[in-house]
């Protein structure tokens, strides 16, 4: 089951098991973090237009739009770094503009897609440019081509591949989940290559119900989720080929640079990770918009018809919240909840460092809440809801941006480590909106989930793989894991627990963290030996004391 399945799994439980907690009323963001604002929320309504109605399946009609040619825009064309770095600024708060001169250690993405919404289909060109970091030559690439995973309902084939401009021999394995790039000349240590892949995306509609929402279009939102080639990131002196579990989150990537042209028709809007640097209209009708991303783990799309949106500042970082028609304080409420959430994380843990955050009112049906960079899909039935679970799923995946987006993770191998943190935050949030009564609930609901599968014989290893888990996979990486936090909060107290989130997080901004690093930033942050505490929480299935 897909991780973001069984969140919808615990969030449901939390609805039916948890006493109510009356929605607080959350203090506006301070006027001074909302540069230009003369009321507590902006609301951009655009003009009226009919409601979205998805259009009908197409039965083989041509592209509304041509796909592109082999040649890349003027803008995008490759040069030896392929893409400007400095222009990569936009996409970030001025005080970060300096992580920039990290970009020697990120490979750099030029994506060229043409959307096509009516035949539900991306067509694309990338170019990437990869350096060999270790110490041994590759004699081969490996791409995920994460649209061909059975979860995700649509395909991602590719027809044409370049090594610095070579046509390259190019297979795919595990039942077209793999894309292997043969090189006739190894790439030796600290080498350079620029590979040019040209592919076509085709997503499902209106398939919420039995397929991945986020890669699907449905009530007037196409969601691109992972709809281009993805270098595998290198694992343990190899390509990362393990096949992948659907009990857990399918993309462990590795941080890079992204520039991104897309042309699409221009009664839809993008969104997408990163900051909008450009556009212009095109003489054939479709509109073309230019994106940076700053340094990322992903890149996402989506296209939106026929939705409002309103819109804030916090530190620097303008937050939008993306609604359907019909629902306007609820658009405003996710708004508030992101922008407090930012508010709190920022002051918490340390600063969010991009320039922009979007929330999105989406389809997803099995699961509540999905997150990538930058971006932030809900599910459609909690807005009119309101309450505790539409409050919480936002928090929790705002918290993403943190701990997979900023702080990576092997969502395969060790998935507790960005769930259970962004969990346990729910916590934190309700304590910084001054809210102690919902935050003692949240943690009364962890334990009560992880006490439960105890006395049922549920108990079990948090830190395992994701494959690992039978029937507890929420009760030990959402609850046991955030009870974790909460235990070390207490042994540590107040002052030293959020030194170590603070620690942990300037040092792994970027990387990819490991359980093995919490441990040794708590033991650094406490001066203590804490080896017998984490591995009776994490890493062994014993009774432990529950906060």
């Amino acid at each position: 089951m897909h991780r973001a399945t069984r969140y919808l799994l615990f969030v449901l439980l939390l609805a039916a098991c948890a006493a109510p907690v009356a929605q607080p009323t959350a203090p506006p963001v301070p006027v001074a973090e909302q540069p230009g604002r003369a009321a507590d929320i902006a609301m951009d309504t655009p003009s009226p237009a009919p409601a979205f109605q998805p259009e009908p399946t197409p039965t083989a009609p041509p592209p509304t739009m041509p796909p592109p040619t082999s040649t890349l825009p003027p803008t995008a064309t490759p040069t030896p770094t392929l893409i400007d770095v400095a222009a990569q600024a936009a996409a970030l708060v001025p005080e970060y503009a300096s992580d920039l001169a990290q970009a020697e250690a990120w490979d750099q993405y030029a994506l060229y897609v043409v959307l096509d919404p009516a035949a539900l289909t991306l067509y694309g060109e990338l170019d990437l440019a990869l350096r060999n970091r270790e110490e041994v030559p590759y004699t081969e690439l490996y791409f995920k081509l994460y649209p061909n995973e059975p979860i995700y309902g649509g395909s991602l084939s590719v027809s044409e591949v370049l090594v610095n401009d070579q046509p390259a021999t190019f297979a795919t394995e595990q039942d077209t989940m793999l894309l292997r790039v043969d090189l006739t000349e190894p790439l030796p240590p600290a080498a350079e290559a620029i590979v040019s892949i040209r592919f076509e995306t085709r997503t499902p509609r209106n398939a919420s119900g039995s397929t991945f929402g986020a890669f699907n279009q449905e009530a007037g939102v196409w969601a691109l989720a992972n709809f281009y080639p993805t270098l595998a990131r290198r694992f343990n002196g190899s390509w990362d080929t393990r096949p992948l579990e659907d009990q857990g989150d399918l993309p462990a990537t590795e941080t890079a640079l992204y520039a991104v042209t897309i042309d699409t028709p221009p009664e839809w809007t993008v969104v997408a990770t990163g900051v909008r640097t450009d556009q212009t209209p095109l003489d054939h009708g479709p509109r073309r918009e230019y994106y940076v991303s700053g340094p990322q783990r992903e890149f996402f799309i989506a296209a939106l018809r026929d939705l409002d949106q309103a819109s804030t500042v916090v530190d620097g970082t303008r937050v939008v919240s993306y609604y359907q028609r019909g629902n306007p304080a609820a658009g405003q409420a996710s708004l508030q909840i992101a922008a407090d959430s930012v508010r709190i994380f920022n002051a918490r843990f340390g600063r969010y460092p991009l320039a922009e955050l979007d929330v999105i009112q989406a389809a997803l049906t099995k699961f509540l809440g999905m997150e990538f960079p930058g971006v932030v899909l809900i599910e459609q039935r909690l807005y009119p809801r309101g309450g505790r679970v539409f409050e919480t799923t936002v928090v929790h995946e705002v918290a993403h941006q943190w701990w997979y987006s900023q702080v990576g993770s092997d969502p395969q191998g060790e998935p507790w480590l960005d769930e259970s943190l962004a969990s346990y935050l729910q916590v934190v949030y309700y304590e910084g909106i001054g809210n102690p009564q919902a935050a003692t609930a949240e943690v009364d609901f962890f334990r009560q989930q992880y006490i439960g599968a105890r006395n049922t014989g549920r108990d079990g290893i948090v830190s395992g793989p994701a494959g690992s888990f039978n029937g507890n996979y929420v009760a030990m990486v959402y609850a046991k894991g955030a009870l974790f936090y909460q235990a070390l909060r207490q042994r540590l107290g107040d002052e030293r627990f959020f030194a170590f989130l603070q620690t942990y997080y300037a040092t792994y901004r970027y990387e990819e963290a490991t359980g093995a690093d919490v441990l040794r930033v708590a033991e650094e942050t406490c001066s203590c030996d804490l080896q017998q505490f984490y591995t009776d929480w994490i890493a062994r299935a014993v009774a432990v004391d529950v906060p």
